[in-house]
C-alpha cells in the first residue's frame, strides 16, 4: 500500500523507551476486567484495546499504547477511536484498519498512529504461500510459524519482533500479547481475557452495536494461543480472569493480591539496586 510506514526497529526503541514499569497490563474487553483493582492499573503500563480505553480514562489512567485491529470499530465508532487514540501515548493500528478507514482518517492514523504489517490475510493458503512463509521464517528467527501441508490445515504463528511484522488470530488480544513481547516486559499480565459464552464485552455498546464474532472463531483462536506455551518458553505471562477459555496450563492464572505482593518486591528490589548504585559511586569518588 502505497504511504504506509510500518513499524520499524526505530519504533520499537522509541516504545521501549517510554516504559515506565516492568511488566504491562493488557486490558482486554472481557467482562472480568472490571474485576481489576485500580491500584494495579495506576502502577503499570497498559495496553488498551478496542473500547476498554474508556473504563482507563475515566479513572484518569493513560494507557501507554492503545491498539486497534478491527477496521469496523473506525467506522463505527469514530468519534471514540480518536478519542482513545488522542488519551494513549501510542496508537498502533493493523492495515486492516488502515485500508477501510476515509482519506481524511488514512492521514490522521499515517501521522498519528503507528501501523502493524500482517504476515497473511488468512490462516489457510496454497503451496506457493506455504512456502514463502517457510522460507520467510528461516530467515527471520523471531518469527515462528507451523506450516501444516495438508489443504484444511491451517498455520500458527506468533512474531518475537513486531518490526518484522504480527500473527492475526481473530483477537487483538494474540496481537497486544506479540507487542508486549517484543517490548521486552518481564511479565505480561491479561485483564479481561475471558473468550466465554458469547464473549460479551464489559463496556456499554447501546449505542454503537458491534457483535462479537469471538465465540465462533474460538477453535480458530486457541491454537495460536497453545502454540505461543509451546514455542515461546521464556514468556512471562498471567491471566487475570477467573472465567476463561484459555486453559491455565497455558496462560496461569494470577490474583490480584499475589500481583501486588510481586510488584511490591520488584519495586523493593529496584530500590536497592538503586541506593547500592548511589552508594558505591559515592565510595568511588
Amino acid at each position: 500500500m502505497k504511504n504506509i510506514k510500518y513499524i520499524t526497529h526505530a519504533c520499537v526503541e522509541r516504545l521501549k523507551r517510554h516504559k515506565s514499569s516492568d511488566d504491562i497490563v493488557i486490558f482486554l474487553s472481557g467482562p472480568t476486567s472490571k474485576k481489576t483493582p485500580l491500584s494495579i492499573l495506576q502502577s503499570r503500563d497498559i495496553i488498551a484495546v478496542n473500547g476498554s480505553a474508556a473504563y482507563l480514562i475515566e479513572n484518569d489512567i493513560t494507557p501507554l499504547i492503545y491498539v486497534l485491529t478491527d477496521a469496523r470499530f473506525l467506522l463505527q465508532r469514530r468519534d471514540d477511536f480518536y478519542k482513545f487514540s488522542r488519551s494513549c501515548r501510542f496508537t498502533i493500528v493493523n492495515a486492516d484498519v488502515y485500508e477501510a478507514a476515509t482519506e481524511e482518517d488514512k492521514r490522521y492514523l499515517r501521522e498519528n498512529c503507528l501501523i502493524l504489517r500482517a504476515f497473511y490475510k488468512r490462516e489457510k493458503g496454497g503451496a506457493v504461500k506455504k512456502v514463502k512463509f517457510l522460507i520467510k521464517s528461516r530467515l527471520h528467527k523471531n518469527l515462528l510459524i507451523n506450516i501444516p501441508w495438508s489443504k484444511k490445515g491451517r498455520l500458527v504463528g506468533f512474531s518475537k519482533d513486531i518490526a518484522l511484522g504480527y500473527c492475526s488470530c481473530h483477537t487483538v488480544a494474540y496481537t497486544a500479547i506479540q507487542i508486549a513481547y517484543s517490548l521486552q516486559y518481564s511479565a505480561i499480565i491479561c485483564s479481561g481475557l475471558d473468550l466465554t459464552n458469547t464473549c460479551r464485552r464489559f463496556y456499554d455498546e447501546s449505542n454503537n452495536p458491534m457483535p462479537s464474532e469471538l465465540s465462533k472463531d474460538l477453535p480458530k483462536i486457541l491454537p495460536f494461543f497453545i502454540f505461543m506455551r509451546a514455542n515461546i518458553p521464556d514468556i512471562n505471562i498471567f491471566n487475570l480472569s477467573d472465567d476463561t477459555a484459555i486453559s491455565y496450563d497455558i496462560i496461569p492464572f494470577i490474583q490480584p493480591d499475589e500481583l501486588e505482593k510481586k510488584h511490591h518486591t520488584n519495586s523493593l528490589e529496584l530500590h536497592e539496586k538503586i541506593d547500592f548504585e548511589r552508594k558505591a559511586n559515592t565510595f568511588a569518588n
